[in-house]
């Protein structure tokens, strides 16, 4: 019998044309699957590893923008602290308007330098506009006005006036603009001197203006008004632009009723004891001047080698408003040699703040050191004579020591110029 049997009736099944009887039956291949046929295409593999870029990268970019919120979330908190403020920095323009707003209502000054110091690191990152630059300075420009409201009617010495600007938060180390990268032109309105009308150069910040009024020269008691005006440029900077800041008025007046005098301490011997022991004149170091401010000169051919200073420890119970006058062995006579102004508490005046201070004498030349024909060894003194007027120009002046302050003699070299 040909064919195969019929495994249910147990007949033969005809034979199948291309196979021959008693041949097994072969198993049909396996056609690829859809995922296997749709990962094999080049085509759809590109689109996997797209697709993959484009999930990880998103994932970044949200966890990063979390990030931002919540160091944007830290700056609207009270309580906020200066560390906060300036890490906010690191996640771009996300904080930007809330370190404006701290700029301006930051409860604290670290809070409000932090912010402007963010704000300067965006800005040095090329990370604002140049309406936004200008805008960091706008708001974080200060005007320190360094003199009295009120000053004696009979007033003879000039009166110096100070004034300290720039944007205070800019700082010379680190990231951030630097205090260099602005340049500062000013003029001063009302002190009626034509020079200080007119535009200074341009200078690099943080700058100090520096000038003086003569008391004569106002006819009336006032008020009078002075007014600061500066302008600045960025110097240096992917952005250049120049701009006008707003002016800065200071008013001042004299008083009639005041007395130049009213400044001076009463006098106390035991108070004149401290001031004999604090003060005192010490031999100049050429090690520790300039070579310009090694020698004291005396006239045409001699000089002190090795400027005596006075030294001043501080506190003391009043103030220092003196004027500074020397005598040298030989020569009769004391002689201008410039002058010192101290707080009782060391700040102040012409001085910084700190336990000893020295002061350097100023060249004293005088026709009366002609008699001084020869160099040698001499012996010189300083006296300080309290001088109110003085006095009345620095306005963290308020008690001046009314007595005259004599030192010991101090042995000097004296040489040929």
């Amino acid at each position: 019998m040909t064919g195969e049997e019929d495994a249910g009736s147990g007949r033969s099944a005809p034979a199948t044309p291309g196979r021959r009887a008693g041949q097994r039956r072969q198993p049909a291949s396996k056609a690829p699957g859809g995922l296997d046929r749709f990962l094999g295409e080049p085509r759809n593999a590109v689109l996997i590893l797209l697709g993959a870029v484009l999930i990880v990268g998103g994932g970044r970019k949200i966890r990063q923008s979390l990030r931002a919120r919540r160091a944007v979330g830290l700056l609207e908190r009270p309580d906020v602290t200066p560390g906060a403020v300036e890490a906010s920095a690191e996640h771009g323009r996300a904080a930007l308007l809330e370190l404006f707003r701290l700029l301006a209502e930051g409860k604290t000054e670290g809070v409000r330098d932090a912010a402007g110091h963010a704000l300067s690191v965006l800005w040095a990152r090329d990370e604002m506009i140049a309406e936004e630059e200008k805008a960091v300075v706008r708001r974080g420009y200060r005007v320190d006005w360094k003199a009295r409201r009120r000053y004696p009617r009979g007033l003879r010495s000039e009166i110096p006036f100070v004034v300290d600007f720039g944007v205070p938060f800019l700082r010379s180390e680190g990231a951030g603009v630097r205090p260099s990268d602005l340049e500062w032109s000013y003029r001063v309105v009302g002190a009626r001197r034509a020079s200080l009308e007119t535009f200074s150069p341009w200078t690099p910040g943080p700058c100090r203006a520096g000038f003086t009024v003569i008391p004569s020269d106002f006819d009336t008691d006032g008020p009078h008004k002075l007014v600061f005006q500066a302008r600045v440029r960025s110097v240096g900077l992917t952005d250049a632009w120049e701009f006008d800041l707003p002016h800065v008025p200071f008013q001042f007046e004299f008083d009639p009723r005041v007395d130049v005098a009213s400044l001076l301490a009463q006098f106390d011997e035991s108070r004149g004891e401290a001031f004999a022991r604090s003060v005192r004149l010490v031999k100049g170091s050429s090690e520790e001047g300039t070579d310009r401010s090694a020698f004291l000169p005396l006239n045409a051919a001699l000089a002190v080698r090795d400027v005596p200073a006075l030294e001043v420890t501080t506190p003391l119970p009043c103030d220092l408003a003196h004027a500074v006058e020397i005598e040298v062995s030989g020569v009769p006579g004391w002689h201008p040699a410039g002058e010192v102004v101290v707080t009782g508490q060391g700040g102040g005046g012409t001085r910084p703040a700190g336990g000893t201070l020295r002061v350097p004498l100023r060249p004293v030349e005088s026709a009366a050191f002609n008699e001084l024909d020869r160099p040698g060894a001499r012996a010189i003194r300083a006296r300080l004579v309290a001088d109110p007027d003085r006095g009345w120009s620095y306005p963290d002046v308020r008690s001046v020591w009314p007595g005259t302050v004599v030192t010991d003699w101090c042995d000097v070299d004296v040489v040929r110029r």
